[in-house]
């Protein structure tokens, strides 16, 4: 049984970054130039992503045969 035609994908206006039009102009504010709180979310923020990245990388050095096998 032949498939239906598929549509073009159309990419959601919402979803464009403007990664496709060449170098932005925009520049992010300078840290000091943030509000305490955002500073203190932020750092949050970070600290848990590199927490769990260096968990998660931990658990698959032991997958893998590291020197923590048993």
């Amino acid at each position: 049984m032949p498939q239906p035609p598929r549509r073009p994908h159309r990419s959601d206006p919402q979803l464009d970054l403007g990664l496709t039009q060449g170098p932005s102009t925009l520049t992010p504010p300078a840290w000091s130039a943030l509000p305490t709180a955002t500073q203190q979310i932020l750092t949050r923020l970070l600290t848990r992503l590199l927490v769990a990245h260096t968990n998660r990388a931990s658990r698959q050095d032991v997958r893998a045969g590291g020197a923590d096998e048993r």
